[in-house]
C-alpha cells in the first residue's frame, strides 16, 4: 500500500472548510430590520368632541396604524382611521368628557414598527375668562368656554373671530357684562346650523333670567341724522358708554354675525332707560351682516338699529322683554325673513331693570324728540328701511300684559316699507301710526305697511288706521293657529311654515327696495310670513325656545 504524501490530509480538510465557508457566504441569512417607531407623537383638541394626532415622519414608511383607547377601557386600543398616509390624523366623534389614549406604528411594506409612546388627552370643555380690552387680533375656539367679565370691548380696528360651536357666557357676578364692537373693529362670528356660537347666561338651564348679562354692541361708520352734535353717546353706563355721532359710510363693515344666538341679555344701566339690549346696532353700515341669528329672553330689545344701514335674513325674536326689533335715527337697513314671537312677561334678574310698560313687535321711530340734533321733520335721512316677509305673533288678551303691546307701531317721522308680513295675537292695535307728520310720509308714499294677514288682535288698526292701510292688500284671518300648519305655536316645536290665507298674496317688492340685499336682491314671494310653504324650515336645528 502507497503511503500519501504527508500533510495531505490537513491540505484536504482546509479545501473542505473553505468551499464549505463560501458556499455560506454566497447565502443572506441576515434578519430584515424593522422601521423606526414614529416619535414626537402629539395630540390637540380641535373641538369639543374631536381631536388632532401629528407625529414625526419616518423616513422609508409606507403608511401608518394608529390606534385609540378610552378611559371606559384604558388598556385595550383599536385601530381608527385604517393605514394612514400622512403622519397626521384626525379623531372625530369623540364623547365630551372622557380620557383618550392614542399610540401609533410604522409600516414598512410588510414591515412594522414598535408602537410609539402613548399620548393622552382629555376631551371637553375648557374655560378662560376675558376682562380686558381686545386690541389685536383674536379667534375664540371652540374648544374653550370664555367668560366675558365687565365691559369687553374690541378696539383698535382689532378683529375678534369666533369658531363655529363656541359658547361664550357672561359673568353674573358683574351686572352688564358684555362685548363691544368699536367703530373700526370687527366681529366674525360665523357658526354654522349644526354648530351655532352661543352668548349666554353663566347659570345653569332652569335658573336663567333676562338682565343676567349686557348682551352685544356694535357700533360702524354709518350716518344717522341727528346733526350738529360733536358727541352722542351710546346707552350704557357713564365712561364706559362710546359716542357714535359723525358717521359717513353706510356701507361701512362691522362684520357678521351668521348662526349667532344671545341669550338671557340686556341690562338697565342706571334703572331709568339706559339700557343694553340683547344685539345693539349704532351707526351699523350696509357691509354689516346679520343672517340665522336669534335674541332669546332678553331684558329690553332683542334687535334695536341706530341709524345705519346693516342688512339682516333669517332673524328670530323670541320672548323680548319690550320691542322685538326696534329702530331710530335714520336706520335704512333691509331685513327680510324675520320672527317675533311672545307668549309671556319673563321676570328678569333682580337689581338689572323691568320690563316694558309698551313691548311692541316692531317700533319705528323717525327721531326722538328732545334729543339733541333731533327735529322730527327736518333730522335727515329719515329712517326708511326696507322689511320683508315677517312673522309677528304676540300673546293675545294675556291678562297682565299692557294695554299698548302692539304690533307695528310707526311714529316720530319714520319713513319705511313693510310688505309681505303676518301680525297676530297682539293685544292692542297690529297697526299702529301714531302723529300727523309720519303719516305724511305714507301720503308721499315714503311710508307702506301692505300685504299682511292679520289675526286674532284686539283691533287690526289704531284709531283710522284701517283707512289708510285697509286698501294695501291686506286679509284677515279668524284665529292665529290657522296661519300656520299644525301646532306650529307650539313652543315646544315652533314651526312657522305658513298655512291658510298665508300661503299666497305675496307680491314683488319696489325694485329699488329690493335691489343691493346680501350682494343680490330681495326675494319676492308668493306667501306672507317670514316662511316658505314649500321651503326649508330655516330656523330648525340653531335656535331654541326657553323661558329660563
Amino acid at each position: 500500500m502507497r503511503s500519501q504524501p504527508r500533510g495531505s490530509g490537513r491540505w484536504a480538510a482546509t479545501a473542505i472548510a473553505l468551499l464549505a465557508l463560501g458556499a455560506a457566504a454566497c447565502e443572506d441569512t441576515t434578519a430584515p430590520i424593522p422601521p423606526a417607531a414614529p416619535a414626537n407623537l402629539q395630540v390637540t383638541q380641535l373641538t369639543l368632541t374631536s381631536v388632532r394626532a401629528t407625529w414625526d415622519a419616518v423616513s422609508g414608511a409606507t403608511g401608518y396604524v394608529f390606534e385609540r383607547a378610552d378611559a371606559n377601557n384604558p388598556g385595550t386600543f383599536s385601530q381608527v382611521g385604517g393605514n394612514l398616509a400622512e403622519a397626521t390624523y384626525d379623531d372625530t366623534g369623540l364623547t365630551q368628557g372622557l380620557n383618550y389614549s392614542y399610540r401609533v406604528k410604522t409600516l414598512a411594506d410588510s414591515l412594522e414598527s414598535d408602537y410609539s409612546a402613548v399620548a393622552s388627552i382629555a376631551t371637553g370643555v375648557k374655560a378662560a375668562k376675558i376682562s380686558a380690552n381686545i386690541t389685536a387680533n383674536r379667534t375664540l375656539t371652540a374648544d374653550t368656554v370664555y367668560t366675558l367679565s365687565g365691559y369687553v370691548k374690541v378696539t383698535n380696528g382689532a378683529t375678534l373671530t369666533i369658531e363655529p360651536g363656541t359658547k361664550i357666557v357672561g359673568d353674573t357676578t358683574v351686572l352688564g357684562s358684555s362685548l363691544w364692537i368699536l367703530r373700526g373693529a370687527k366681529i366674525q362670528a360665523v357658526g354654522t346650523a349644526d354648530k351655532p356660537i352661543v352668548f349666554t347666561s353663566a347659570r345653569a338651564a332652569g335658573n336663567r333670567a333676562p338682565g343676567d348679562w349686557g348682551g352685544l354692541i356694535i357700533i360702524g361708520n354709518g350716518i344717522i341724522n341727528r346733526s350738529g352734535v360733536a358727541t352722542i353717546l351710546t346707552e350704557g353706563p357713564a365712561g364706559t358708554a362710546e359716542n357714535y355721532a359723525g358717521g359717513t359710510d353706510n356701507s361701512d363693515n362691522s362684520g357678521t354675525l351668521k348662526y349667532v344666538r344671545v341669550e338671557f341679555a340686556g341690562y338697565d344701566v342706571t334703572l331709568s332707560g339706559q339700557e343694553l339690549n340683547g344685539i345693539s346696532s349704532y351707526a351699523v353700515g350696509s357691509g354689516t351682516r346679520y343672517e340665522y341669528v336669534e335674541v332669546l329672553a332678553g331684558l329690553d330689545d332683542s334687535f334695536e338699529f341706530w341709524g345705519g344701514a346693516v342688512q339682516g335674513r333669517y332673524l328670530v325674536s323670541y320672548e323680548s322683554g319690550d320691542d322685538h326689533f326696534d329702530w331710530t335715527e335714520g336706520f335704512v337697513g333691509k331685513l327680510q325673513y324675520i320672527v317675533a314671537f311672545q307668549t309671556t312677561r319673563l321676570t328678569p334678574r333682580p337689581n338689572t331693570g323691568t320690563v316694558s310698560s309698551d313691548p311692541r313687535l316692531i317700533e319705528a321711530d323717525g327721531c326722538e324728540p328732545g334729543l339733541p340734533g333731533c327735529t322730527i321733520e327736518t333730522s335727515t335721512p329719515y329712517s326708511n328701511p326696507t322689511i320683508a316677509n315677517f312673522t309677528l305673533v304676540s300673546v293675545g288678551q294675556l291678562g297682565g300684559w299692557p294695554s299698548d303691546g302692539n304690533g307695528i307701531v310707526l311714529r316720530r317721522g319714520t319713513a319705511g316699507w313693510l310688505q309681505n308680513g303676518i301680525i297676530a295675537r297682539v293685544k292692542g292695535n297690529g297697526i299702529d301710526l301714531r302723529d300727523a307728520w309720519t303719516d305724511s310720509l305714507r301720503l308721499r308714499d315714503s311710508l307702506a305697511v301692505q300685504n299682511v294677514v292679520l289675526a286674532e288682535n284686539g283691533q287690526h288698526y289704531a284709531a283710522d288706521d284701517g283707512v289708510k292701510f285697509g286698501s294695501a292688500g291686506h286679509s284677515t284671518a279668524a284665529t292665529a293657529v290657522e296661519l300656520f300648519v299644525p301646532n306650529g305655536l307650539n313652543p315646544a316645536s315652533l314651526d312657522w311654515t305658513p298655512a291658510g290665507a298665508a300661503t299666497t298674496g305675496g307680491t314683488d317688492l319696489p325694485t329699488a327696495r329690493a335691489a343691493s340685499f346680501f350682494g343680490g336682491t330681495m326675494d319676492n314671494t308668493t306667501f306672507r310670513g317670514a316662511a316658505n310653504p314649500s321651503g326649508p324650515k330655516w330656523w330648525q336645528g340653531w335656535t331654541v325656545y326657553a323661558i329660563n
